[in-house]
């Protein structure tokens, strides 16, 4: 009876670490996003110059392209500038913007993507704003 009890004790412990590798397996499977945003400096004057540069990329096989927006206060997100993106990187973008208003200036990254076999770009990830404010 206690070899049975052992074959079954390590049957037991055999599929649990089955099961756990296979379910490691699968986590690690997911896509990965690389994602890198920097604006500075964060407090400026009207008519200063703002950097803003950033990357960002999804492991995936689709056609992505990376694009830098702004808004002001609580307006609508307006696009800056995007880079020219490819199949398996959205691309670099470093430019320079000017703050022309008062008030709190937002920047973020925005990763967008198409399906198989389109061209038509969907947002698939944004990254978090950058403020700056404008004395």
């Amino acid at each position: 009876m206690s070899v049975l009890n052992r074959l079954a004790a390590r049957a037991a412990v055999v599929t649990a670490v089955g099961i756990s590798a296979l379910a490691l397996s699968v986590a690690t499977a997911s896509a990965k996003v690389s994602y890198d945003f920097k604006v500075s400096p964060h407090t400026v004057k009207v008519g200063a110059p703002i950097h803003v540069e950033g990357y960002a990329a999804n492991d995936s096989d689709v056609l992505q392209r990376f694009c830098v927006q702004q808004r002001q206060g609580t307006g609508s997100w307006r696009t800056v500038k995007c880079a020219r993106g490819a199949v398996g990187d959205g691309g670099k973008v470093d430019t320079w913007v000017r703050a022309k208003h008062r008030g709190a200036l937002k920047f973020r990254g925005a990763l967008y993507e198409a399906d198989f076999g389109s061209t038509k770009l969907r947002l698939q990830m944004v990254g978090p704003t950058e403020t700056v404010r404008v004395r």
